[in-house]
């Protein structure tokens, strides 16, 4: 049986997250190419297990539906254009509650050999721009920018002092005002992304145990 070019392309490793999370989310379907898909979970607590893909021409994530002609056709519920990267977290942003009302979908470059454990990678998906201070380290984060933060514990227990806010009408505004653990048996992911029907901005911690 002959190769297809999909198949003798390098492979890349992809891991999927959703927000707002679901108690109970549906996985998707991720499309390979012509007639060909895998079956993906999209949690929204953690990151899925690494799928291998070979490079693909467009990340389009939906579902195989028959047709009114009986025939099978992939029903996208979203698309991106593809990164440059070997490892890559696919960060799905519900317009609705149902899978079938729609993702935004942004690929992430999940290439950081010095994301340790004890450090926090800091992605801002949202439209707004964010900043804050986690511990003794501050930032401020654009939208679609990220940094790391390599932050020393703030308490005796271990613990850091994390506030985060956003910028509106030249003034930030907290939103979000609590303490969080630094440890280094595991790294931590913070997404920042707006809730697609009402706006408003949310924060999801992810660890990343090591």
């Amino acid at each position: 049986m002959p190769i297809s070019r999909a198949q003798q392309a390098p492979q890349i490793s992809l891991q999927f997250l959703s927000f707002p999370e679901q108690l109970e989310s549906e996985p998707v379907e991720l499309f390979i190419e012509k007639g060909k898909t895998i079956i993906v979970d999209i949690p929204g607590n953690e990151l899925s297990p690494a799928y291998k893909v070979p490079p693909l021409a467009s990340i389009a994530v939906g579902k195989t539906i028959t047709n009114e002609k009986g025939e099978s056709v992939f029903q996208t519920y979203g698309t991106a254009n593809p990164i440059a990267a070997k490892k890559q977290i696919i960060l799905l942003i519900r317009k609705g509650e149902k899978n079938s009302d729609g993702f935004v979908v942004l690929p992430l470059n999940a290439q950081l050999d010095e994301f340790a454990g004890g450090n926090y990678l800091l992605i801002n998906a949202s439209k707004m721009q964010v900043g804050g201070s986690i511990g003794d380290k501050k930032f401020i984060l654009k939208p679609g920018q990220k940094d790391l933060l390599k932050p020393n514990a703030s308490h005796t227990s271990g613990g850091c002092q994390v506030t985060l806010s956003y910028l509106k009408e030249d003034k930030w505004k907290v939103f979000y005002d609590t303490r969080w653990v630094v440890n280094v048996r595991y790294r931590s992911l913070i997404f920042f992304y707006q809730d697609p029907e009402s706006g408003s901005l949310g924060v999801a911690p992810i660890m990343d145990f090591l």
